[in-house]
């Protein structure tokens, strides 16, 4: 018995040691990844904000969570009525506070995720909030972020990938894809004819850069 004792406090206190949790979100992507540490964890699709009711980008901290909460229209709407826990209630099943009248929430429209239609929130599809709700804590990072390019390091190559602009920041312009390319000048030669995507609705990877001979990875194990 004593034994058993000891194995469930040490991989408690290793679960503990280990379990750093922060929630990140890229707003163009419509995906909230869920990191221990450096490592990706899970990957949910989620709804945000409108270009005229946005999510607002920044670092902050879940202050408050709640099970099948109770929604109090907000000033935008005329009908103050709660609506009261249930399959009509637009903050689904879970509610977690990361700034004041913003939260990571459930939906009864399910339909909406993966589109920029909340009023800033981050809605999920229930079953995936009430995962994540047992995840996290208060005091979770929430970090939000908006970038359009990204740059993607596989197979000896770098790939972009042009994300919608969904709140007009304009950040797709070559210039922007040479200042993120910065970091990887090192060890990666930009192909000669590589062109910035026109679609900017493009969300496929295009190869823009090469491994330079002898920089390639070590597969070697040394």
């Amino acid at each position: 018995m004593r034994i058993l004792m000891f194995l469930m406090l040490f991989f408690w206190s290793f679960q503990s040691a280990w379990a750093k949790p922060e929630i990140h979100v890229n707003v163009p992507e419509l995906i909230l990844r869920l990191y221990d540490g450096s490592r990706i964890v899970k990957e949910y699709p989620v709804a945000l904000g409108t270009p005229y009711e946005q999510t607002p980008l920044g670092k902050y901290k879940i202050f408050y969570k709640e099970k099948d909460p109770t929604w109090i229209p907000g000033s935008g709407f005329s009908d103050k009525t709660p609506v009261p826990p249930g399959k009509d209630n637009p903050l689904g099943s879970r509610w977690m506070e990361f700034k004041p009248a913003y939260g990571v929430h459930g939906t009864n429209k399910d339909w909406d995720i993966e589109y920029p239609v909340s009023g800033g929130c981050i809605r999920m599809h229930n079953a995936d909030v009430e995962e994540l709700y047992e995840l996290v804590d208060i005091g979770t990072p929430v970090v939000i972020t908006y970038q359009v390019l990204l740059l993607k390091e596989h197979d000896n190559a770098i790939y972009l990938t042009v994300l919608p602009d969904i709140y007009h920041h304009k950040q797709g312009s070559t210039t922007n894809v040479m200042e993120l390319f910065k970091p990887y000048a090192v060890r990666y030669k930009l192909l000669s004819d590589w062109q910035f995507p026109t679609d900017s609705m493009n969300r496929n990877e295009v190869k823009i850069a090469v491994a330079i001979a002898g920089n390639q990875s070590d597969k070697s194990g040394k």
